[in-house]
């Protein structure tokens, strides 16, 4: 799972430090639920994992962002 034009794509390794740049996040508090769980990009530190529109991308989501969007990046870890 890497990150190519924003999106989120499911892709082959190829070795490259693109790569493993694209398909690094962090796990941080989630934006909507400080219980839940929020990924920000690894090389797009401003940009965290998010759904939208049934696609998931790397948006920017700032503390004035909509609380949609924060909702949108933020998920509940299951085991």
């Amino acid at each position: 799972m890497r990150h190519v034009s924003y999106e989120v794509r499911l892709v082959r390794n190829d070795g490259t430090a693109t790569f493993t740049a694209d398909a690094t996040f962090t796990k941080v508090a989630g934006l909507a639920d400080g219980a839940w769980t929020s990924f920000r990009s690894y090389n797009f530190p401003d940009r965290y994992l998010r759904h939208s529109g049934y696609v998931l991308r790397i948006d920017p989501i700032t503390s004035s962002s909509s609380t949609t969007d924060k909702q949108d990046a933020t998920f509940r870890l299951t085991y």
